[in-house]
């Protein structure tokens, strides 16, 4: 066996790949992106782990800068998931006329200057699809010229513990060594999977499961529980939605309400202007929470948005992230691969030695609420020394 890996974390965002590799014993030793909001999240969640979230236009960047910044000579494991937005179904699906698209091949690049001993991208399954897979092959192709040994397939988040029908691309590369059962065998299965193949593992787990237990958004309860807060709705949406039945989509708005013995929706992010519908609680007659976003996303209540940070943000940074039980996953899957040594103890960390989240009174949050603010998206109105700490520019 070969000692715990060392890991950088590219196009980071808050962090859900981190979360999951961490959990089973990768040590990782840096997070990179170029939102500023959402490497304030990295950070608060991660820093008490041993991870450091940095803020970098990786665009501009070389693998010797990444090296500098965090003092290593090499990386073992690369990992990343460059902005999907140019190749997903539900964008301009511009592919590599979007700026954003050519990011996929910086992280080619990346691979190309480390040298790591394997790396996992992860992509919206269209990347395979856009300009008549063009793009999908020379991504390959790209990998294949630099020596690597390539894997890839769509996974399901609800076949690796996650309570949502969510579809991401993972490829694999290694150095060397052939990638053989890829991908990992499922941990959870469908109901209408027949009896053999269960062998006693558990089913999917559904919105149920992961949300009964949290108190309305209302309710005095939800105030001790971090980014469980409440949406302003018109009395005719709330009308709409009162008579939506759960698993059906509202034809009037277009929401989607979640089912409770099923798992959800696949959670969107958005960019720009653009605000996704986000599913309507299964009892509640609202959308959900960013809490429950979170949980539904694969995340545990100890992973927290401070407040500075926009509630848009807080969705769009879930909806964006890397789900922790697929990364998990993935991480023990290359492990086993290559021999690698993990050590999950060491990266749990005390997540009550961090400072409070909460910088707001319950009457500032609910005025923000009520108030429309202009920019909000981009977090203009958000104000906190931490939030700029973290930027960075490439070593000279």
């Amino acid at each position: 066996m070969v000692g715990c890996p060392t890991v950088i974390d590219l196009f980071c965002g808050c962090g859900g790949f981190s979360t999951g590799l961490l959990d089973v014993g990768l040590a990782i030793k840096g997070g990179f992106d170029n939102n500023v909001r959402a490497i304030a999240a990295y950070n608060y969640n991660h820093n008490y782990r041993g991870a450091q979230g940095f803020v970098l236009d990786l665009s501009k960047a070389s693998g010797h800068d990444l090296l500098q910044v965090l003092q290593l000579n090499k990386v073992d494991l690369l990992v990343g998931g460059p902005p999907c937005q140019a190749f997903s179904i539900v964008g301009s699906r511009q592919g590599l006329a979007d700026p954003r698209g050519q990011l996929i091949f910086d992280f080619v690049r990346f691979v190309a200057e480390l040298r790591p001993t394997a790396f996992i991208l992860e992509n919206v399954p269209n990347l395979q699809t856009i300009s008549n897979g063009q793009v999908y092959q020379q991504l390959i192709d790209r990998f294949r010229a630099l020596e690597y040994n390539i894997a890839y397939d769509v996974l399901l988040a609800a076949d690796y513990g996650v309570p949502q029908n969510r579809k991401r691309l993972f490829m694999v590369g290694t150095l060397a060594t052939q990638i053989a059962n890829f991908p990992p065998a499922a941990t959870h299965f469908h109901p209408a999977t027949s009896a053999v193949k269960l062998m006693n593992r558990p089913l999917y787990r559904t919105c149920q499961d992961v949300l009964e237990d949290l108190p309305d958004v209302t309710s005095p309860a939800a105030a001790a529980i971090p980014n469980h807060e409440p949406t302003q709705h018109t009395k005719k949406a709330l009308q709409e939605l009162a008579n939506l039945a759960p698993g059906k989509r509202s034809k009037k708005y277009f929401y989607d309400r979640l089912h409770p013995e099923r798992p959800s929706y696949t959670l969107r992010a958005g960019a720009g202007n653009f605000t996704p519908l986000r599913p309507i609680h299964y009892r509640y007659d609202r959308v959900i929470s960013v809490r429950e976003s979170a949980r539904l996303q694969g995340f545990t209540d100890d992973f927290i948005w401070i407040d500075t940070i926009p509630r848009l943000q807080q969705y769009r940074q879930v909806g964006n992230a890397v789900c922790p039980p697929v990364a998990a996953t993935l991480g023990k899957f290359i492990c086993e691969l290559l021999g690698w040594e993990r050590a999950p103890a060491q990266f749990v960390g005390n997540p009550a030695s961090r400072p409070s989240a909460s910088t707001k009174s319950q009457l500032q949050k609910e005025t923000e609420r009520l108030s429309c603010i202009r920019g909000a998206s981009l977090g203009l109105g958000a104000t906190s020394s931490t939030l700029d700490a973290a930027r960075i520019s490439p070593p000279s």
